[in-house]
Parts: C-alpha cells; structure tokens; sequence
C-alpha cells in the first residue's frame, strides 16, 4: 500500500466509522465502532507519516476535480507528519476517555454516537489541514474542525450557559475565518492558483505593503484560531462548558492548527521581514503574559486550564517569533534554536495541557462540581487523579525533570544566545526571557494554589457528594499521557528527534548545515536528560525508602489550636485568599469582581465573600456592543421607516461608496 493511498483510506475508514456511529445501535455498539475506527486510521497515518518525519520522502499526490476546483493536491511533508504523529493518537486517547466520562449517558435515550462521529469527524479534519496543499482541501479540514469542535462543546445544549459558550466560540472561529479567506483572495489574485505553493512564490518574490497586509491578516486568523491575547475570550468560556475530553482536545490539539498554519506561511515567505519576527515576539509575549495572570484569579478549574492554554500558545509564539529573527538576520542557530524550542513545545504542551484536562474531568465527574472553593480533600480519596494533576503541573510550570522545563530550556537559549543584530535587539530578546521567567513563576503559582485547594486539605462544602476514583477508562489516558510527561522530560533528545524534521525545513533558506547547528542543541538537551533522569530516580527512591520505613502509620492528634475548640472547613485557605496579594498588584489588567454579605450580630448564620476575576476584553467588547445596540434603538426612534427620502440618501451613499472602491482599486477610467 502506498503511502498516498494509506492517508485515503484513514479518512475512508473515519468517515465510515462516522456513518456507523449514526445507526440505530446501541451506544455501546457505537462508542466501539468509534475507537476501533479511530485506531485502524491512526496505525495507517503512523505507518505513512513516521518515515516522512525521520527524512523519508514527501508524499505529493494529486487528484482531478471538476472546474472551477481543478486539480486537488495534497502534500505530506516532515511539518505536517510532525503534527499528524500526535494529533490522531491523543484523539484517539480523547475518545476512549469519553467513554468513563460519558458513562452516565450509555444507558440514557441520548444517541452518543454523534459524540464519537464527531470525534471522528475531528480526526479528519487534522489530514486534510496538515495534507492540504490546495487552499480548498486546506479550508475545507479548516472549517470541519470548527464545525466539529463546536457540536462537541455544546454536548450539554439545554443549559443557556453552554449554548452561549458554543455560540461564542462559533462566532469567533467563524470571525478568523473571514481574515482568512481575504487573506488567500489576495494571495491569489497575485499568483493565480489555488496551491499553497504559488502562494509561497508570491510571499517570497514580492514585498511591501500587500504582503504586510497579508501577513497581519494570517497572524490574527490564526489568533483567533490557536487564542491568543486578545482574540482569547472565547476560550475560557468554551473549556469550561465542554466535556473534559473535548476541553483537553481542543486544547492540546485541534487549536494547535492555528500554530501549524502560521509555521507553514512563514516557510512559504522563505526569508520573513525582521518587524514580523519582533511582532510575533510581542504579540505572543502578551499572550503569554495575561494568559498567565488570569490563571491565578480563576476559581473555575477548567478556566484557569483554559486560560493557561493562552499562556503556552504565547510561550510557543516566541519561540516561533525567534525563528523568524533568525531567518531574517541570516543566523542558522538562532533560527534553529526558535523553531525547534516553540515545535518542542507544542508538542510537550499538547501531553501535560490533556492530562490536566483529564484530571480536571475527573475531578468533575466525581464530584459534579470543578468549583475550587467548594472542594478539598480529595488527594487521599483520588490519589491517581491527584499524582496526575501534580505531575501535568509540575511540567506547565517548566519545572525539572518533565517535559515543559525541556522545551522551554531550547527557547530561553534562543533569547540568550547573543546572536542579535546589534545590541539593541539583543536587549530586546533579554527582556522577552525575563517575561518568560515571570510568566514561568505565575504559572507555578496558579498551579500550587490550584492543586493545594482542590486536592490538599479538607471539603469545603458538604453538599457535594463524596469522592472515589475515577473510572479505568479515564485513568488510562492519563496514565498514558503522565508517562510521556515524564518520558519526554527524562528523555528530551527523543522529543528533538520529532522536531528535527520540522526544524530543518524551516532553516531551509539558510546555507549552514543543519547538523552542525542541530547538534549542540542535542548535546545540551541529551545533558538535561541525565539530570533530569537523575532526579526522577531520586524521587522514586525517596518514595519507596517512605513506604518501606512508614510500615505502621504514625500516631496523630488534634493539632495546637491557640484555645479555639470548634475549628471548621471554613476555616482554610480559600483560592481567592490564596491569590489576594497577588492579584492586588496588577488590579489594572486582572478584573476583580466582590459579591458579600456581611455577617450581623454577635452570632451571624448567613454571611459570604465572593471574588470573581473576570476577562477585561470579553467585559469590554460586550459593553461596546451593548452600547452600540443603545444606541442603534435610539436612531431607530429618531428616523422614520416609511420615509422615502430615508432609502433614497442610504441607496446615494451606497453607490458613492462603490465608484470610490472601484476608483481606489483599478485607477480612474481612461
């Protein structure tokens, strides 16, 4: 079989599987038709893509349309394989997921099959996006992972909350689209063709304002796409109304088509302008930042997860804006250093961002809240859950030995390696690593408060119900994805080898060698592994010299409470305690929201503080719309409908509005 003819027949087999989903079966008969069909296509697109990504040839393969389509092709290279080596496994883990976290509905009248053809659907989305070397097959994958993804967050449509959620999301992916596809209009009126390809002839032939245009226009798409600050505010909304598994997809990989599209037109521009490496720089540095700070005032777990997800992006856009430096001031390392720490990092993100999900999912399912100031207690009730979530912790706060501290190591390189043009740009890239470093404590902190309220301590509230652990097929997942947090933190060579492929078609334009400057970046990295490995072994003995020492348990006692003799759970540290400080020295960008009642009389039954932080962007943009629509009713009032003057003035200015266009386009009439 060749590898053209595998990647047709795992969309065959994803779209067959789909149909049969939709049969009156049982759920049960539908969820295995689902995973069985998700795992034949994943073993076909392993068996194509993993030589392409270790140096094997690209695949090229065309197909006759109808005009005015003509031909479709399709091209798998080393970035694309790269992209599609994960992206169908971790749907694939998504899926078997889905069938702990959905257990309550197998037995109900809701049809589960839509859930897994969608997840299918998902699936084919990734191989016509990551294939597509026409702007048709590359739309086409483009809109069904929205389409998709948004029927999959509004799982739960009879609640108002998550219709709303769904509807925001849909608007905003619907919004990147439309910069999109102005973006391809003029791109091919340029080259006059449909292949990516002539649009990469054009970008790196022409320059000036047009290609600027465009390349503003792909960068906020793209965005909007992955959410980055300030296209970001569907995100948080939208994660916390999805399933778990959906959240830790979209997440870890269906918006991570946003960063593969804006790798793959800065490869077609060939040598990009230096203000568009320090734009992504700043851009992503932003994103990095206010993402990272909305965590800490969260106490929705899966809208801090969810706002850590704009962290990460931003995280993996520098490195990316790196690059781009690098490509533009003729400086292999640099460039090498930038790409290959950002791709690193998608990759190392889309592994701990799903366990974190996963765990959170958990957590959800169990205790049908994910509220934090209503938990506690529950690492001696779930302890799989909870090791989870410490370890997904542990590495999106980059802290050795798992995998986030690798891929964020090959980053800070690329900001310190002193390859700037000009001392300038040198303490420019210095002050992007310091940004880095702040973004790297803050995510710690919201982690620690995260994990400490939720897991450490006692329950907060006594109506939720009691916990237990979660189910084997949602502790397999994350099992699966805790060992490769850990392995590609012990092991981060292997991570670079993924990577290697991807990195060296970027550095394409480049003359150097890409194994002399590959090589010591291996070398470091291979470093890393060692102490790291070191270190995870150092654990395992300290945790197992416990077990063995603690055979008995040791005698406990009611700790020194200062005379106070009637301690309660209220008593604790609550998430917004937890962060106040924190949080009250960047009131100007954290919007911080008080509910309280006061407690009255000496013995007060009814008293309350509540903090909200909410999106300053998500505020503001309603507040311009709500006054827009005020103000829209108001001149509604003050014109008359039916008056005949009214249609005849908007017809006039249409018309000049028009002459003006065509004037502006084509020149003046000759």
């Amino acid at each position: 079989m060749s590898a053209l003819t595998a990647l047709i027949a795992a969309v065959l087999v994803l779209f067959l599987g789909a149909g049969i989903c939709l049969l009156p079966l049982r759920n049960t008969t539908r969820a295995g038709v689902g995973i069985f069909s998700q795992l034949l296509a994943t073993v076909l697109v392993l068996v194509t893509v993993l030589p392409v990504l270790f140096g094997a040839e690209q695949v090229v393969g065309d197909l006759a349309w109808a005009y005015p389509v003509g031909t479709l092709r399709v091209r798998l290279d080393a970035l694309g394989a790269f992209f599609l080596a994960w992206s169908l496994p971790m749907t694939l883990l998504g899926s078997i997921y889905a069938v702990g976290y959905m257990r309550p509905f197998f037995n109900s009248k809701r049809n589960l099959g839509v859930h897994f053809a969608l997840l299918n659907l998902t699936s084919v989305s990734f191989l016509l996006v990551y294939t597509g070397e026409h702007a048709l097959v590359f739309l086409l994958g483009w809109e069904i992972a929205a389409l998709a993804a948004w029927l999959l967050v509004i799982w739960d449509y009879t609640n108002q909350k998550v219709r709303f959620a769904g509807f925001n999301y849909l608007v905003s992916t619907h919004i990147g689209l439309i910069f999109l596809v102005a973006a391809f209009m003029i791109m091919y009126t340029h080259s006059g063709s449909w292949f990516l390809t002539s649009f990469g002839d054009w970008l790196s032939k022409s320059g000036g304002t047009e290609r600027n245009i465009v390349f503003l226009l792909l960068v906020t798409s793209f965005g909007l796409k992955s959410a980055f600050f300030p296209f970001h505010s569907w995100l948080p909304r939208a994660h916390a109304a999805a399933p778990a598994h959906v959240s830790a997809l979209m997440s870890g990989v269906i918006h991570k088509a946003g960063l593969y599209a804006l790798i793959r037109f800065i490869l077609l521009i060939g040598t990009p302008d230096e203000w568009m490496g320090w734009f992504l720089i700043v851009f992503s540095a932003c994103s990095a930042l206010i993402g990272g700070l909305y965590t800490v005032g969260q106490r929705d777990l899966k809208r801090m997860l969810g706002y850590s997800s704009t962290e990460n992006v931003g995280i993996a856009g520098i490195g990316f804006g790196v690059g781009c430096l690098g490509l533009s001031w003729g400086i292999p390392s640099l460039a090498a250093l930038g790409f290959a720490g950002g791709l690193l990092h998608l990759l190392n993100h889309a592994f701990f961002k799903c366990l974190l999900f996963y765990a959170a999912g958990a957590v959800y399912q169990v205790m049908h809240s994910v509220d934090m100031e209503r938990l506690g207690g529950l690492a001696r009730l779930m302890p799989l859950t909870a090791a989870s979530f410490i370890i997904g912790g542990v590495a999106i706060s980059a802290l050795p030995p798992l995998n986030g501290f690798a891929s964020e190591f090959v980053i800070y390189s690329g900001l310190f390696s002193g390859a700037a043009a000009g001392v300038w740009a040198e303490l420019g890239l210095c002050v992007a690593a310091a940004l880095l470093a702040f973004v790297g404590a803050v995510s710690a902190l919201s982690i620690t408060r995260a994990f400490g309220v939720v897991f450490l301590g006692a329950p907060r509230d006594a109506s939720v119900p009691a916990a237990k652990e979660a189910s084997r097929w949602m502790l397999v997942p994350m099992g699966i994805h805790s060992a490769g947090v850990i392995v590609l933190g012990v092991i981060p060579a292997f991570g670079f080898m993924l990577v290697r492929g991807p990195t060296e078609l970027a550095m394409g334009p480049l003359p150097a060698s890409a194994a002399a400057v590959l090589s010591p970046i291996i070398d470091s990295l291979t470093r890393i592994g060692m102490i790291s490995g070191g270190l995870v072994a150092s654990i395992a003995l300290v945790l197992w010299l416990r077990s063995k020492l603690t055979s008995k348990p040791a005698a406990s006692h009611v700790t020194w409470i200062c005379g106070y003799a009637a301690p309660s759970p209220r008593m604790q540290y609550t998430g917004a305690s937890f962060s106040s400080d924190f949080g009250s020295h960047f009131r100007s960008l954290m919007v911080l929201l008080r509910r309280k009642k006061s407690p009255v009389g000496y013995f007060p039954s009814d008293s309350y503080l509540i903090t909200d932080c909410v999106d300053a962007v998500e505020r503001r943009l309603f507040s311009v719309i709500g006054r827009g629509d005020a103000s829209a009713a108001e001149l509604s009032k003050k014109l008359r409908e039916d008056d005949p003057r009214i249609a005849f003035a908007a017809a006039l200015i249409a018309v000049v509005v028009i002459a003006w266009l065509m004037l502006l386009l084509w020149g003046p009439l000759r």
